[in-house]
């Protein structure tokens, strides 16, 4: 049966809702006029209306559909209604279908015997009064509905009496297989649970010792790299005190090769001061308290820049600075890694003729990643793992100075306030460094570095 269902279709268990349903009814007339007629009597069934020029087309008609009822035409040329009911009586899906004749013939009592006696069960003579023609539709259309009713439900009680019967007999299987295991398991799962309780109090035990010394550990090592940091900073300006008082007050009288080992003490010492401070800055951002607040990227970025710029000297260096959404952050620890990666992208541009460096902001993954981009000598993605450890290296120092912590300090800030930070590139065609801020549930997390996050300066 191919008729159409409403908007809610099949009610719930199942069953078909007979008012939703829609029938086919077939009119079948060689004229327009009638056809059009009729279709429109019958229209505010609100039922499926199909049409059929021909008793051949009818037939055609038979093929894809089933019909709650025919309205056929007698007079029709090539094949007459009464041929066309006869090859309807011949099909095994339309052999109960009720056939309604709608003629003009005059011929009444010879052409009513000849219809009845076809199958038909009913002979209307035009013109056709439509409530009579309605009613008689009407009658048929319910009568179908009902008959299709009870069908789908039988069909639906039989499908769904055999999936019980074989979901009962399956079910059956499962449970005396499961039945037969249960007891043991039972016991071998009491004994589990109880291994598992002993272990997990262990463990906890020992994650508990375990956390403690770890903190102890981290205080002691934040401690001690602190105190040598600051211990170091006064021999060492001491050291350069000297070694200019000696190339200033004896400068003449020292041999050349002599003043040159002076000129790099004075240059290593210069270093390593450069080293301390950078170390101080490490360890003074883990005691830092966050003091987020909303900040206007575009205003540090600017100030970011005009730090850079100073750095850059007289170099040839084209800035861009795409537009960026206030975020809340603390803005002096923001300030730093704006400065630390901007100084990184202006001193691994110095190849380059004309550099470029674009500090913008993408949509990803429903967060904001703020990035800067440079067209410097990139690194080999390889090595990604070292970018932001301390004292991690992609390049030599000969070529490119800087003390391996920067960007150490960029990734410790970025995780102080629960954000990530992570770096592409490729050798001789720049870098982008890319980082999140998180937000205020994170700060307080410190991510361990991701594999993207790496460990190593460049």
């Amino acid at each position: 049966m191919n008729g159409d269902l409403g908007a809610k279709g099949d009610l719930p268990g199942g069953v078909v809702s007979e008012y939703k349903y829609r029938a086919n009814i077939l009119i079948v007339d060689d004229r327009d006029d009638k056809r059009l007629a009729m279709e429109t009597i019958i229209a505010g069934l609100g039922e499926n209306i199909l049409q059929a020029t021909s008793g051949k087309e009818a037939l055609k008609c038979l093929l894809n559909d089933d019909f709650a009822v025919i309205l056929l035409d007698v007079n029709m040329p090539g094949m007459d209604g009464f041929e066309t009911a006869h090859l309807i009586r011949q099909r095994k899906n339309s052999e109960h279908t009720p056939i309604i004749f709608v003629t003009g013939i005059s011929d009444t009592e010879t052409h009513v015997s000849r219809g009845y006696s076809l199958g038909a069960v009913d002979y209307i003579l035009t013109p056709v009064l439509p409530e009579v023609l309605r009613t008689k539709v009407t009658v048929f259309v319910e009568l179908f509905k009902k008959s299709e009713l009870l069908r789908r439900q039988a069909e639906r009680l039989r499908t769904a009496h055999d999936e019980l019967e074989t979901r009962v007999r399956d079910r059956t299987t499962q449970l005396a297989a499961a039945n037969k295991s249960l007891q043991a398991e039972i016991i071998e799962r009491q004994r589990v649970e109880a291994e598992i309780r002993k272990l997990n109090a262990e463990l906890e035990q020992r994650v508990s010792d375990r956390t403690t010394e770890l903190a102890e550990a981290n205080q002691e090592l934040e401690a001690f790299t602190y105190s040598v940091a600051h211990d170091l900073q006064a021999p060492l300006r001491n050291i350069q005190s000297y070694a200019q008082l000696l190339e200033e007050d004896f400068g003449s009288q020292v041999p050349p090769e002599s003043m040159q080992y002076l000129r790099r003490i004075g240059t290593r010492v210069k270093h390593m001061a450069q080293l301390v401070s950078d170390l101080l800055n490490l360890s003074r951002i883990a005691k830092h308290d966050l003091n987020r607040q909303e900040t206007n990227l575009r205003r540090i970025v600017d100030e970011a820049i005009v730090n850079a710029k100073s750095e850059a000297k007289d170099r040839d260096i084209e800035w861009h600075v795409m537009e960026l959404t206030p975020v809340e952050c603390d803005p002096g620890l923001i300030m730093q890694v704006f400065a630390n990666l901007l100084s990184n992208a202006v001193k691994y541009t110095q190849p380059r003729p004309k550099a470029r460096i674009e500090i913008g902001q993408i949509n990803q993954n429903g967060e904001a990643p703020i990035y800067i981009r440079d067209n410097g000598v990139g690194f080999d993605m390889k090595f990604v793992d070292k970018l932001f450890g301390v004292f991690q290296r992609l390049h030599p120092h000969a070529e490119f100075e800087g003390t391996g912590v920067g960007l150490a300090t960029v990734a410790r800030i970025v995780r102080k306030h629960g954000g990530s930070i992570w770096a592409e590139g490729e050798e001789n065609k720049g870098a982008t460094f890319y980082f999140t801020l998180g937000n205020r549930s994170k700060e307080n997390e410190m991510p361990q570095l991701s594999a993207r996050e790496g460990s190593g300066l460049r």
